[in-house]
């Protein structure tokens, strides 16, 4: 099966020039693992972000599905830096009629926080197939390593519910749930992880195997 393709759009995360944080890592880690492709990118003003959507959105990078915003977020709005940042609704404008099957994952804090009908508005604008984030404000290492999985499944999952499927997971929901991950669909429809997901119960007639003691 073909990597899944997954583009990036990086933020200045950091005031001083010195510091390194980038999600750069993860995404190489999982290239290695032969998981992805990746295309990633700065972007530190608003005609930056517009320049490089705009490239994105061309027909050669079509098999780059996976819309990635790595940056400081607020609800409703995507911060590139302490000076810059952009509303929801201008970034759809960009992309208007232009995403359309792509999965758009906002790695900043508390984008989803943005009301509902603004987000259902951004996915009606873009055509996109779906937006995910989260809802509130969240760590940077436990971020990451949600991403991690969250990455790989967005970029390969056939299922257009993919994401939801395996970030459900009896595994993964609780700390989903913990950071507020939010899914809203083309349709309408929206999703949210339990924080404390149903096990199955056991089929009629078959015993649990013990564990040895």
């Amino acid at each position: 099966m073909a990597r899944g393709g997954i583009f990036c759009l990086e933020g200045q995360w950091h005031r001083d020039l010195y510091e390194r944080g980038s999600v750069l890592p993860t995404l190489e880690l999982l290239e290695r693992l032969g998981r992805i492709r990746f295309i990633h990118k700065d972007a530190a003003t608003p005609d930056e972000l517009n320049y490089f959507l705009d490239r994105w959105l061309l027909k050669q990078y079509a098999d780059y599905r996976v819309g990635f915003f790595a940056m400081h977020g607020e609800p409703s709005r995507l911060c590139l830096t302490d000076w810059h940042s952009v509303e929801l609704t201008d970034v759809a404008e960009r992309m208007a009629g232009r995403c359309t099957g792509k999965r758009l994952y906002f790695g900043s804090c508390s984008v989803l926080r943005a009301s509902t009908p603004v987000l259902r508005e951004f996915l009606s604008v873009t055509g996109a197939a779906l937006v995910c984030g989260f809802t509130r404000e969240v760590d940077w290492v436990e971020s990451a390593a949600f991403e991690t999985v969250l990455l790989d499944v967005l970029a390969n999952g056939r299922r257009h519910n993919a994401a939801e499927l395996r970030m459900g997971s009896a595994h993964w929901a609780p700390l989903a749930s913990y950071l507020g991950f939010r899914v809203i669909y083309a349709n309408g429809r929206e999703w949210r992880p339990a924080a404390r997901p149903r096990v199955p119960a056991q089929p009629t007639g078959e015993r649990v195997a013990e564990r040895p003691r």
